[in-house]
């Protein structure tokens, strides 16, 4: 029996590294809501791994994010083409809102180019 190798079909994808309450499930809602897949990893390490297996299109991670941290998460996410998006603690709001609707709509796109 000869079996067919299945094509991988990416998924629109975002992961959201040590965000913390509430912001998180405000991310988490706003960009499901667009039709993005949303992954949560509590930290750098978790995230390294998941990253280039999951291939996400939206890497979300805290402005205060030690340095370091950041540019291993930066390189992750230029090595599978995501955006690198970095949020302050206290966002909220309509600025949150119209930033990851933004989001969103450039991860859906990264995604059709993908597939």
């Amino acid at each position: 029996m000869k079996r067919e190798t299945m094509q991988r079909v990416a998924t629109p994808t975002a992961i959201l590294v040590a965000v913390a309450e509430p912001l998180a499930t405000a991310c988490a809602d706003a960009l499901a809501g667009k039709g993005l897949k949303v992954l949560r990893a509590g930290h750098v390490a978790a995230a390294s791994e998941r990253i280039p297996v999951t291939m996400p299109q939206l890497v979300v991670i805290p402005s205060t994010m030690h340095r370091d941290d950041r540019e291993t998460l930066a390189d992750r996410a230029i090595a599978v083409g995501a955006e690198l998006l970095e949020l302050a603690p206290d966002a909220g709001g309509e600025s949150l809102a119209a930033l990851l609707k933004d989001a969103a709509n450039m991860a859906l796109i990264r995604s059709l180019r993908r597939g």
